[in-house]
């Protein structure tokens, strides 16, 4: 549960254990960890933002300066943790427009979210971009450019891992159990159909989860915690019933002397998440 504190867009709440648990379950991640209740999948505090990002859409005036759009998507995420969030901790956390800027293709718009603990020390950064399609900004560019997380392509000859992850059918009913995530055309085959794919797909952010565990598996040692930053593209939508094939590769040393990867996802040998990358603290950290 989030209630307002003082804002339309600012929110607390707790990481409450069973709600933790659940997440990991609903994601296909069994990591020892989430499941005694010692830590928190990466992508958890993404269901507890939900109603801050969408408040924080309704609120921006930025769709009156977009001309043209076809319709968004969730273009891409990028998460950054600047401590520990753990189970059974109160929360509070904001949402505000970020950036807007203008590509060949559309307009990215940014909102970014801060999860702090209840003394106000930021914990979790949330970049979470928006591309509307074909959309053409009626002025200027906005905010700062986000930071690269785009992939080295000589890093494909420093493979880390591969891993793969499991995808059930009902993987995407679970997904909005525990995010309250219903978007239509993962519920509904009739929607789906509608707005251009075969079947149901899977929420965004429920193959980014499941890509996410793969990544603390195969390249933290399965700890969390060893987290600084988790980005990626979404490029192609994901499927129930049809893995995700995970591949890790090594992106060398980040400024603060932790290890860098870099990681695509495919299904099918379709590419969904593109230009992945994790950022690992310090071996003595």
């Amino acid at each position: 549960m989030t209630v307002d504190l003082k804002g339309e867009n600012r929110f607390w709440g707790r990481i409450d254990e069973d709600a933790a648990i659940a997440y990991a379950e609903a994601t296909n991640d069994r990591n020892p960890l989430y499941l005694e209740g010692t830590a928190v999948p990466p992508m958890f505090s993404a269901t507890l933002i939900l109603p801050a990002q969408w408040g924080a859409s309704r609120a921006s005036s930025y769709m009156t300066r977009i001309a043209g759009s076809r319709g968004s998507v969730h273009g891409e995420h990028d998460v950054y943790f600047r401590g520990d969030i753990q189970p059974g901790m109160s929360l509070q956390w904001e949402a505000g427009l970020h950036s807007i800027k203008q590509t060949r293709g559309g307009v990215v718009v940014t909102h970014r979210t801060v999860l702090s603990d209840a003394e106000g020390s930021p914990l979790v950064d949330h970049f979470w971009s928006n591309f509307h399609i074909g959309g053409v900004i009626e002025g200027s560019d906005f905010g700062p450019d986000l930071a690269s997380h785009v992939f080295p392509e000589d890093a494909r000859g420093r493979p880390v891992a591969s891993q793969t992850v499991h995808v059930d059918r009902d993987q995407a009913f679970r997904y909005a159990g525990v995010s309250a995530d219903f978007a239509g055309h993962a519920m509904d085959d009739t929607i789906a159909l509608r707005e251009g794919y075969p079947s149901k797909i899977l929420q965004g952010m429920c193959t980014f989860a499941m890509c996410s565990g793969a990544v603390v598996d195969a390249g933290a040692g399965g700890d969390p915690r060893r987290l600084r930053r988790l980005a990626g593209r979404f490029s192609s939508p994901a499927f129930p019933r049809r893995d995700l094939v995970v591949n890790l590769f090594d992106a060398g040393l980040t400024a603060e002397g932790g290890r860098a990867l870099v990681f695509e996802a495919n299904q099918d040998d379709v590419t969904v998440i593109s230009h992945g990358r994790a950022e690992l603290v310090p071996d003595e950290a």
